[in-house]
């Protein structure tokens, strides 16, 4: 991610519709966990600015690393004490330390050379039975500016992240797109982007809203957390996959 992009995230990653219902959707899925009973150890792994974090409390003990020290600041600036300067390729912990472990908007980064090796590392530190969540974009039709700033390497579909996640001997619990209602205008304006704007620029989509549109986007991401409960989301700007360490 683009240097400047973490000062946006630090100041608008706890209210801003986006950031807000993505951790809705994924608090959801895993208040279905066994992990929520609370004493669960967790990794954030590439934890960004660590607001997530802080939500992953009530579940357990969370642990955060990211490779860029501009996180781990503003992690420490949020009072987080278990963070890390660490690459999730190859991460310090022990084996089979974790309950649960979460790469969010990660596993994409044009960083990892492998993903597959980052899915049989996590693999590793996860105990028997444990979870992995994961949060990505989807569709590359979809690569633009936004992509750019955030490092994007590629972006998932339901089929090729799950193909990855079988290999690495993954079972998948759940696996969904979300901004379900949204991607159609999404499409047409990142459309419309690669017409009039340079594709080699790199500047993403976050920037404060006028606080009725926040609410009103967040309450549809609200709306699909509550749908993603019940059924599987056949397109979306993003995909949400659980899978469990077999």
């Amino acid at each position: 991610m683009e240097k400047e992009e973490y000062q946006k995230h630090y100041e608008l990653e706890e209210d801003f519709w986006w950031f807000a219902g993505r951790r809705k959707i994924i608090l959801d899925v895993l208040d279905s966990l066994p992990s929520s009973r609370g004493n669960s150890n967790i990794l954030d792994a590439g934890c960004g600015t660590g607001f997530n974090l802080k939500s992953f409390q009530k579940y357990g003990n969370p642990s955060g690393c990211d490779f860029s020290k501009e996180a781990i600041a503003f992690c420490q600036k949020r009072g987080l004490e278990k963070i890390i300067q660490a690459d999730v390729q190859k991460m310090p912990f022990k084996d089979s330390s974790f309950d649960l472990v979460t790469l969010l908007d990660v596993l994409d980064h044009q960083s990892i050379e492998c993903d597959l090796s980052v899915l049989l590392e996590i693999k590793g530190l996860l105990k028997k039975g444990g979870c992995l969540l994961i949060a990505s974009p989807a569709f590359n039709f979809l690569y633009g500016r936004h992509d750019l700033a955030y490092h994007t390497r590629e972006r998932y579909t339901r089929k090729s992240l799950r193909e990855k996640l079988e290999n690495t001997n993954f079972s998948v619990l759940k696996m969904s797109y979300f901004n379900f209602f949204l991607f159609v205008p999404l499409t047409f304006v990142r459309g419309l982007r690669k017409f009039w704007q340079s594709t080699n620029q790199a500047e993403s989509d976050l920037r404060p809203v006028d606080r009725r549109i926040n609410t009103l986007l967040f309450g549809i991401l609200k709306l699909e957390s509550f749908l993603i409960k019940h059924i599987n989301l056949p397109l979306g700007s993003s995909i949400l996959c659980l899978a469990k360490k077999k």
